[in-house]
Formats: structure tokens, C-alpha cells, sequence
């Protein structure tokens, strides 16, 4: 019986063994000592060591004593006497053989063989790896839960801009169905938010939206161009009558891994439109109204004849009724010094001439017309100026005491011009007569674009102001407005004239070569873009020793146009970056101004340089279209080259080479 016992016995410890042998993880049995009985294969492997090296070993002496960790002593000497199970022990220790490792401790106080002490069985899981997968789970997580509230904003911001701007947009899916509308679209149209989502866009409202030119621009133009500015469509609805519509239309992304949807920007431009078709019946009743009125036309010729540069007007006590926008900016004042005031008190009696007394008190009551009367005067604000005086005593208006119009015109840099070239055509041969005549044309040219072309518009201009003060009571608001219309194109076109001069002048002037510091040049434009503008956010980023041979003023009006243009074209950005920097282009230094902003579409870089093209509307960003011919003209007269890249929304980079 004993010996069956025995059999059983051994044949159980043998089973026992083969099993604790055959685990993955690492088993080690220690004795009552804590000296080491026995350790699994898997536990050499792991740890790197051999079974000759562990057996009969106290386990705190393992591996150059790499075992005695404060927490396994805890384990086996304080919690495992009071418990002979304990499960789940978690200790983190830094091995020679292995680096810091992450374990799990399950222990047993178990009896060996009958009659014989009892022994401790330790069962070693590594847990490294999955302790840091759950601390990249968790941060994973943490992560996923901050794109999650940023993509809810994101969405949640451009729902609000979307139901926030007056213009009405709608967006179609790949079926030209509606996704959504906004709450103008839903206004303007005169429909319900539940009338349209899902409706194939032609069907909306009886099928009123059936529109040939929107059939053409959504399944014709925009398949092939992904952006469309600017496509006019004419029609007549059923709800508002007939509308002339200006469409901008985008395909834009929907979603990661969703397709693309169709945004429409709907610009209702009837009344624009019919503004432009009422400027021909307005300038009819214009005429009318110059004919029926003889003070009125008297006032506009006396306007038109007068006027030069600054204009000032006078009561006939010389105290000051009007002055135009002109006389402001060139004498330095406001307008709160003048009107009022005795003209010979303006600036700190700077404005008390003997010569311009002469004619106010002498000259004029004798002759209500005077022409071409020079006077030469110190000012305080603008220095030393040679001007040309026109002054006319012209009625008011009906019942009104007659005032005096006093047009100036500074011609200190042509009497100068003049006294240089009378200097040099005495000290030049007859040869250089020729030459003499080019710049008195060129100048004659000047005189007749600079004065001759915007004495009529100021007059206009006047006139049109005169009538709107003296007349107002006898037009409806449509000719009121009218009138408005009529100023605001004369000083446009103002404006045109004085690039188109700025352009003349480029061309003309003479070339002062010298070594130049575009780095230099480019932080003091930037320094006064960002102080008239100091609420932008912008960052400027300009390339240090950027030195260079030309021309110092003319290159900067290249910088000055440039960076000025970039500054424009990020205006609508809640954040910009602007740079100046150099690369190679054919083996040579170029230039480059380059930003992020609006961007244009390169189908029309070839626009780009010519004068008066525009590649965005003047609603959109000011401007007359003259600034980059005058950068072209400079870089051609410094024997260089000037070239342009960019795309829609995607900023834009103006390249430059100087000879």
C-alpha cells in the first residue's frame, strides 16, 4: 500500500514539474530561507540566467543582487507570512540584463511532500508592454477627446458663420441636392428650411430654380474649375420677381472620407444693375437741370475754370466757407482750423501774404476774374513754395451773397525744373536742344494729364456737390443718390489719373544708382503698415543683408507696392505671413515678396502686370490696378525681369531680378 502511495506520489511530482516547466511565464520556488528550490525554463530565459546560477541561491542575491527590491521583500517577508495566497502584487524595478520592467506577482505558500516543510511558489507575469499600451490608450483617448471638442467647434463656428452673413448660400451634394441652407437664403427666397434639404436644387419652389445658366455653371463649369467667381444669371421667380444674381460656387471637402459637397454664395445685384441702367437717364436730367438752372451753370463754369490744386472758398469778408480735401493735405491742416476763420489767420497767420492781400483787397474787387497770379511765401508746415493763384467772385446760390473761389497751384518744382534746365541748355551745346524739347513735352504732357484732365472732374465733382447742397430739396432720393454716384466716380477716376502720372513719372525719372538695403527698406514699410493697422496679426519675416545696386527711391516703390499688396491680400485673415527673401532663378539672385493670402488664379497671371487689370472686385479689395505695372517698368529700367505664382486662397510670390 505504501509503495502505491509512493508511486502516486512521485508520478503527481512528476506531472507537477513537467507542467511548471512547460508555462510561458516565469516560476521560481524558494524554501522557508527564501533560498531558491527551483526555477522554471521560462524563467532563465527571461531573465537571462542559468539554472546552475539560481538553484540553492537566496533570491535577493540573484543576478548580482539585481532581485533585492524593496517590494518583493515587502511580498514575501510581511505579506505572505500573515497570507499564504496573494494575488496580482505589482512591483516596477530597473534589471542589469533587462531594463525596467513592469511585473505582476501571484504567490503560494504550498506543502513540498508529506511530513516536509512547506515551500513558496512565485509566478512572475511582465506586464511592461501592456502597461504602456494602456498609457498610450489613455492619452490616445485623451487626445481623440480634444480633436472630438475642436471638431465640434470648428463645426459649430461655421454652422454660425454660415446663418450669420446676409448673403444666401446653400450647399448641394455630388446629386445637386440640398445638404443645407441658411436662414438668408431662406428669407430672401421666401421658403422653409424643410421645403428644400434633400430637394434636387432644380425643383425647389415649383421648380423655379430650373435655371439655364445654373445648369450650365453647376454641371458644365464647375466639374472641370472647382472655383467660380462671378457668374451672372438672370431670372424670374415666382416669389420675388425677376433677380439678377451674382453666384460664387465652391466644391469643397464635407468631411474626412466623405465626399465632396457644392457650396453656392448667392449676390443679389438687381439694384446695382439698375443703378448702372438709371446713369444714362441721369445724366439726361442733369442736362435739364444745367439748362433750367443759370446759377447752377454758372457756378459749375466758374468751378471748372478756377481750379488747379488746393481750392479754398471765402465770404466777402475773407473769412473761410470751404476748402477742399486737397488744400487739407497739402498746407497740413484740419478742417476745424480753417472754416471760420480770417484767411490771413489760417496756420499761425502762415497764410498772411503780402501778395495774396494784394489780390484779395486790390485786385479782385476790380476784376471779378484774375488769373495766373504768383506768389512766393515761407510757410511754417510745407516750407518755402512758389504758387500759382486763380480767383474767381461767383454767386453762391439764388438770394445768396456772392463768394470767392481761390484755386492754388504749386509750381515750386516746375519753377525749379525750369531754372535747372534753363541752367544746363545754357551751359549745353545746340546739340542738346533736341533733348531740351523731349522734356518740355513730357512735362507739357504732365501739365495736361495732372491739371487740364482733373480740373473737369473737380468741377464735376463740385458741381455735383453744389446741386446736392442748393438743389437738394428739389430731387427724390433716387437723384440724390444719383448725384452721390456721380462724385464718387469723378474722384476714381481722380484717382486713376494720379497713378496713371505716378506710372509716367516711373518711366521718366532720372535712374541714381547706388548700393541699396531691400532688408532695410522692407522693415520701415512694414513698421507703418503695422501702425496703421495695429490690431493685425501679422508676422513679418525678412532675409537680412538683402543689398543691392539700383536705384534707392524707385526700389522702394517696388517694396512699397509689394509688401503693401501682400499686406492688402491677408486683410481678410485673422493671421498672416508675410516674407521677403532671396533664392536662385537661371543662375540668379531673385527676390521674392510672398504671402498667404487670397491668392489668384494662375489662368490670369498674364493680367497680372498690365495697367488697370484686376484680378478681384473693387468690393472685394481697393485699388486701381496700377501698382504692379509700375513695379514691372522699375525692374525693366534696372535691366531685370518680374514674374508672379500663386493660387486661389493659397497666398501668392512676387519674384523680381534686378541686371
Amino acid at each position: 500500500m505504501a509503495r502505491k502511495n509512493t508511486a502516486a506520489t512521485s508520478s503527481s511530482l512528476g506531472f507537477a514539474e513537467s507542467v511548471i516547466d512547460t508555462v510561458r511565464e516565469p516560476l521560481i520556488s524558494l524554501d522557508q530561507d527564501l533560498r531558491v528550490v527551483a526555477a522554471n525554463r521560462s524563467f532563465c530565459d527571461f531573465f537571462k540566467v542559468k539554472p546552475e546560477e539560481t538553484v540553492g541561491q537566496l533570491i535577493y542575491d540573484l543576478g548580482n543582487r539585481q532581485w533585492d527590491i524593496p517590494r518583493l521583500r515587502d511580498l514575501l517577508e510581511t505579506i505572505l507570512p500573515q497570507k499564504t495566497t496573494f494575488d496580482g502584487y505589482e512591483v516596477e524595478h530597473d534589471f542589469a540584463t533587462i531594463g525596467r520592467r513592469t511585473m505582476l506577482l501571484n504567490a503560494r505558500q504550498i506543502q513540498r511532500v508529506l511530513g516536509k516543510e512547506r515551500i513558496i511558489l512565485l509566478a512572475i507575469e511582465d506586464i511592461t508592454e501592456r502597461k504602456e499600451i494602456e498609457a498610450g490608450l489613455e492619452k490616445t483617448r485623451k487626445e481623440l477627446e480634444v480633436i472630438k471638442r475642436s471638431a465640434d467647434e470648428a463645426r459649430e463656428f461655421a454652422e454660425s458663420v454660415i446663418d450669420t452673413v446676409r448673403e444666401p448660400l446653400i450647399s448641394l451634394d455630388q446629386d445637386l441636392r440640398v445638404v443645407a441652407v441658411n436662414r438668408s437664403f431662406c428669407e430672401f427666397f421666401k421658403v422653409k428650411p424643410e421645403e428644400t434639404v434633400g430637394q434636387l436644387i432644380y425643383d425647389l419652389g415649383n421648380r423655379q430654380w430650373d435655371i439655364p445658366g445654373l445648369r450650365e455653371l453647376l454641371e458644365t463649369i464647375l466639374p472641370q474649375k472647382t472655383t467660380f467667381d462671378g457668374y451672372e444669371v438672370e431670372h424670374d421667380f415666382a416669389t420675388i420677381g425677376r433677380r439678377t444674381m451674382l453666384l460664387n460656387a465652391r466644391q469643397i471637402q464635407r468631411v474626412l472620407g466623405k465626399e465632396r459637397i457644392i457650396l453656392l454664395a448667392i449676390e443679389d445685384i438687381t439694384e446695382r444693375k439698375e443703378i448702372e441702367a438709371g446713369l444714362e437717364k441721369t445724366r439726361k436730367e442733369l442736362e435739364v437741370i444745367k439748362r433750367s438752372a443759370d446759377e447752377a451753370r454758372e457756378l459749375a463754369e466758374s468751378v471748372i475754370d478756377t481750379v488747379r490744386e488746393p481750392l479754398i472758398c471765402l465770404d466777402q469778408d475773407l473769412r473761410v466757407v470751404a476748402v477742399s480735401r486737397s488744400f487739407y493735405e497739402f498746407f497740413k491742416v484740419k478742417p476745424e482750423e480753417t472754416v471760420g476763420q480770417l484767411v490771413y489767420d489760417l496756420g499761425n497767420r502762415q497764410w498772411d501774404i503780402p501778395g495774396l492781400r494784394e489780390l484779395l483787397e486790390t485786385i479782385l474787387p476790380q476784376k471779378t476774374t484774375f488769373d495766373g497770379y504768383e506768389v512766393e511765401h515761407d510757410f511754417a508746415t510745407i516750407g518755402r513754395r512758389t504758387m500759382l493763384l486763380n480767383a474767381r467772385q461767383i454767386q453762391r446760390a439764388l438770394g445768396k451773397e456772392r463768394i470767392i473761389l481761390l484755386a492754388i497751384e504749386d509750381i515750386t518744382e516746375s519753377k525749379r525744373t525750369q531754372e535747372v534746365l534753363a541752367q544746363q541748355a545754357e551751359a549745353l551745346a545746340l546739340t542738346n536742344m533736341e533733348l531740351v524739347a523731349v522734356n518740355k513735352e513730357l512735362e507739357t504732357f504732365a501739365y495736361s494729364v495732372s491739371h487740364d484732365l482733373r480740373a473737369p472732374l473737380r468741377g464735376i465733382d463740385g458741381f455735383s456737390q453744389a446741386l446736392l447742397e442748393d438743389y437738394g430739396d428739389k430731387l427724390d432720393e433716387e437723384g440724390k443718390e444719383y448725384l452721390r454716384r456721380v462724385r464718387a466716380a469723378t474722384q476714381r477716376m481722380g484717382q486713376l489719373i494720379d497713378d496713371m502720372l505716378i506710372l509716367s513719372r516711373v518711366t521718366r525719372s532720372e535712374m541714381r544708382r547706388g548700393a541699396v538695403d531691400l532688408s532695410a527698406l522692407a522693415r520701415m514699410i512694414t513698421s507703418e503698415l503695422q501702425k496703421a493697422q495695429p490690431e493685425r496679426q501679422v508676422e513679418f519675416v525678412i532675409a537680412e543683408g538683402l543689398t543691392v545696386n539700383g536705384d534707392a527711391v524707385l526700389l522702394r516703390a517696388v517694396l512699397d507696392n509689394l509688401l503693401s499688396n501682400a499686406w492688402k491680400f491677408t486683410g481678410k485673415q485673422t493671421t498672416a505671413r508675410i516674407e521677403l527673401g532671396v533664392t536662385q532663378h537661371e543662375g540668379k539672385r531673385a527676390y521674392f515678396v510672398r504671402d498667404d493670402g487670397a491668392g489668384f488664379d494662375m489662368t490670369y497671371v498674364g493680367k497680372l502686370f498690365a495697367p488697370f487689370q484686376r484680378l478681384h472686385a473693387t468690393s472685394e479689395f481697393a485699388g486701381t490696378g496700377i501698382g504692379l505695372a509700375t513695379v514691372q517698368r522699375i525692374i525693366n529700367r534696372h535691366g531685370g525681369k518680374v514674374w508672379a505664382e500663386g493660387a486661389v486662397g493659397k497666398g501668392a510670390s512676387f519674384y523680381f531680378t534686378l541686371g
